[in-house]
This record gives C-alpha cells, sequence and structure tokens, in this order.
C-alpha cells in the first residue's frame, strides 16, 4: 500500500473531542490514540488519514483498524492524532489533483499512490517538521547512526530528490527509492549515499564521459570519490546524477547542489544550511562561516549577471540559492524533498544587512521564504537560473566546493523534446535504477521553450 493516505470528514459532534486528543499528545499528556466514528459509506483502507473539517484538513493520524459503526457512520482506531499547525485548504490541494484524483475530497476514501504523494507533499511544506510524524505513522525506515553521518548523508539523499524535482519530469524519479536492497545494507559503511565508483575516474567512465569532459574538470586527486547515477524517462528525458566528495563524512561541512539544463544553458546552485536543536529550538546559527560563504556566493553571482538583454526571461537571474532544513532523519526509500526554508542569496544577505541583524535564522522569525516545492516548480519551469552561462563556472563551482570540505553533487538534465515540466506519462514500467520503459513522445504535447 506504501504511503497512501485516505480521508475522513469530522463535524460539530466529534471536532472538540478530536482537538482535545491531538492537544494532550501535543504536550506529552497523552499518545494520540482515540476510537471515533466519523460519517461515511465506504471503507478507506489506507494506513493514515487526513481529518478534514469546514473545508481543509486540520489533523493527520494512523489507523489500527476500521468497522461500519452504523449505516451512516464508520468507526476508526485513530492513533498519533496530530493537529495541524497550518491547516491546508482543500480548494489548494484540488488545484495541484487531476480531476479523477479528488473524488476522497468530496466523500470519505482513499487517494491513489500518486495524489498521496502529492498532497503529502504540500501538507509537509506548509506544515515543517510533519514529515517526522509521517515516518513514525508510516513505519519509515530511518536508518540508525550517529548524527554527523546521518546528517551528511541525509542532505545527500534530499539533493538527489531536489535534482529530480528541478527536472519538473516526475518519472524521473525512481518509483522504489533511489537505493537498491544492497545499497542500503552497506550504507552504514559508507561515506556517501550513492555508493562511489571505487578506482573510476570520470573520463574512464562512458556513461558520464561527455558530462565529465564538460562540467567534471577539477582538479582530480587521488582521494577523490566519484558516485555517478543515471535516470531516464520514457520520452528520453535524462538526468545524470554526480556525487563526489573527498573529505570522510565526520569532517565534511555540507553539501553544495548544483543542477545544470542543457538545452537552457542555464544552472542554479544551492547550499545548505543545517536547522540544530538549540534551546529546544530548531535554529540555523548567522556566524562568520555562515557570512562568508553568502560573500563568497555574492561574488560568483556578481559574475553571472547577464552582460546584456536576450530572449530568456528570469525572475532572479544569477544562480545562488540557500536551503535552510532539518536533517535529523534519513528516509532511505524516500524520492521527495525534505521541506526547508529556500532563498536567493540576496535575500539572506538584505535580511541580515537590518539594523538589528538577527542571529538565528528559523522558521517563526523569517516567514517570507519559498517552500522546498515552490521552489522546485521555479527552477522546472525556467523562473530562475542563470542565462546563458559558460560551462567553466560549473567547473570552477566544483572545485571551490571541496577545497573547503564540501560534497557536491551535480544533476545535468536534457530533454530534447521540450516537453513541459510536470508531464508524466499515464503508463510506465520502471526498474529500481531509474529507467523507465521506452515509449514516442506525445506529439500534441505543446513545447514550453
Amino acid at each position: 500500500m506504501g504511503r497512501q493516505l485516505g480521508t475522513v470528514f469530522a463535524d460539530d459532534t466529534v471536532i472538540n473531542h478530536l482537538r482535545d486528543v491531538a492537544d494532550g499528545r501535543a504536550i506529552g499528556h497523552e499518545d494520540g490514540d482515540s476510537k471515533i466514528s466519523f460519517l461515511g459509506t465506504e471503507r478507506v483502507s489506507a494506513p493514515v488519514v487526513l481529518v478534514l473539517y469546514q473545508g481543509s484538513v486540520q489533523f493527520v493520524a494512523g489507523v489500527y483498524e476500521e468497522n461500519r459503526a452504523d449505516d451512516l457512520r464508520w468507526m476508526f482506531q485513530l492513533r498519533r492524532l496530530t493537529r495541524l499547525r497550518r491547516p491546508v485548504e482543500v480548494s489548494r490541494l484540488r488545484v495541484e489533483l487531476r480531476t479523477d484524483q479528488q473524488r476522497p475530497f468530496a466523500k470519505q476514501g482513499r487517494l491513489t499512490p500518486k495524489a498521496s504523494e502529492t498532497v503529502l507533499r504540500i501538507l509537509v511544506d506548509e506544515n515543517p517538521g510533519l514529515e517526522h510524524v509521517l515516518g513514525a505513522l508510516y513505519g519509515i525506515r530511518d536508518i540508525d547512526l550517529p548524527v554527523p553521518r546521518k546528517e551528511a548523508l541525509a542532505e545527500e539523499r534530499d539533493s538527489l530528490a531536489t535534482l529530480c524535482a528541478f527536472t519538473g519530469a516526475p518519472d524521473l524519479a525512481p518509483a522504489g527509492g533511489f537505493l537498491s536492497e544492497d545499497e542500503i545494507g552497506d550504507i552504514q559503511d559508507r561515506d556517501s549515499f550513492l555508493p562511489p565508483m571505487y578506482g573510476v575516474t570520470p573520463r574512464e567512465d562512458p556513461m558520464i564521459e561527455h558530462d565529465a569532459n564538460t562540467f567534471l574538470g577539477w582538479t582530480r586527486q587521488r582521494i577523490d570519490r566519484l558516485a555517478v547515477r543515471r535516470f531516464e524517462d520514457s520520452h528520453g528525458r535524462t538526468l545524470d546524477v554526480m556525487n563526489v566528495n573527498r573529505w570522510p563524512i565526520e569532517t565534511r561541512l555540507g553539501t553544495d547542489l548544483i543542477y545544470y539544463h542543457r538545452q537552457r544553458r542555464s544552472f542554479v546552485l544551492v547550499q545548505y544550511k543545517r536547522l540544530v536543536l538549540d534551546d529546544l529550538r530548531w535554529r540555523c546559527r548567522v556566524d562568520s562561516h555562515f557570512q562568508d560563504q553568502l560573500e563568497v556566493m555574492r561574488t560568483l553571482d556578481a559574475r553571472c549577471l547577464p552582460q546584456y538583454p536576450g530572449s530568456d526571461y528570469r525572475m532572479v537571474p544569477t544562480p545562488s540559492f540557500v536551503k535552510i532544513c532539518r536533517l535529523d532523519s534519513l528516509d532511505v526509500d524516500s524520492t521527495s524533498m525534505i521541506s526547508g526554508m529556500c532563498m536567493p542569496r540576496e535575500q539572506v544577505a538584505r535580511y541580515l544587512d537590518r539594523p538589528e541583524s538577527p542571529k538565528y535564522l528559523d522558521q517563526d522569525t523569517f516567514k517570507d521564504h519559498l517552500t522546498s516545492t515552490m521552489f522546485a516548480q521555479l527552477v522546472a519551469v525556467g523562473a530562475v537560473g542563470t542565462v546563458g552561462v559558460a560551462t567553466e563556472l560549473v567547473k570552477a563551482e566544483i572545485e571551490r566546493s571541496l577545497s573547503q570540505q564540501k560534497s557536491v553533487s551535480l544533476g545535468v538534465f536534457s530533454d530534447t523534446t521540450g516537453r513541459r515540466p510536470s508531464w508524466s506519462s499515464p503508463s510506465r514500467r520502471r526498474s529500481r535504477s531509474g529507467k523507465a520503459s521506452s515509449r514516442q513522445p506525445d506529439s500534441r504535447q505543446a513545447p514550453l521553450w
């Protein structure tokens, strides 16, 4: 069944009880388990349900069991009932779903796996930290590792998910996760999320020979580790992902993500900053190291400013962005992005230049940010990213990142068909390597660029 969602509808007879149970769990007085009946005539049969009230999703809960109470109501044994910090309007969810996926928001029922994935993404974007609740409800495999190692691997896994999302081609992400079972079994002994290709230099790998010659011309050292994976959909769109690092995982300072779109000749760079638990709050400290990183990014942005007006429009024509997020869990089966605060470098710098410059960035004090999903959608449609950038800049960024004890996740996307982002094939066969069965492009699909 996977991460499938169901829907139930609360009315005035049960809403106060739901609030009491959820609030009791939030303050640690109760476990959030409760037996409640809802108006409805259909079995849901989903491991997790959304509880709707007055046109919005108000709660999420796991389901121990469900049985018919009478002709009008179903009885649910709920677990870990959690109240959403930010309820999400059903009208917003409908916008993201096809008409045939919307029925469970009109009456009690079960969403399709694809619709569930879309709805979960929106809920997590609006409610940071909810992914940890969902992880517990779905029994997600969170690999038990020392904190520095877990954070580094979680960061690299999120960079893979983000690169896939940047393409706007949903069929590229492998349905079963980025790793095989054997690769998951070995992860505790690795220094990278993807298994490295020991003893293989980039130019010796035929799969990425062109990309290596074009983008990966850094000063190679014997200790460099290279991990490579190619994802391809049924229309010939490809995403070559390369993860490069030369530092032990315990000493790495973070991950830089670089996304390059061949046909647009455009790239985006994302620097990860971690939220850490500080005085019972998740915060990102603004220290001298953070300020130095912003200055390096400012120099890069200045080099990437368009020299003359062109036909390509960008809301933000410079490449440097920051993603601030929690990385305290490692969901090895997920291909979804971690929720976070995504901002252009310039926005962060201006915020920190205020008279009373904050010492921390967190969800409560810095609200003018893009969610992970919003940011990925802007990249996918070409609204952000460089215009006609020289590929030498990509190469230079890899060199700079590795010299600062970082890993680099590079994604090179190619779409010769010009298909619209977010268009997916109605039927496909997918292997764990991420390759789908071959299909002919649909000539009726209008090109985006």
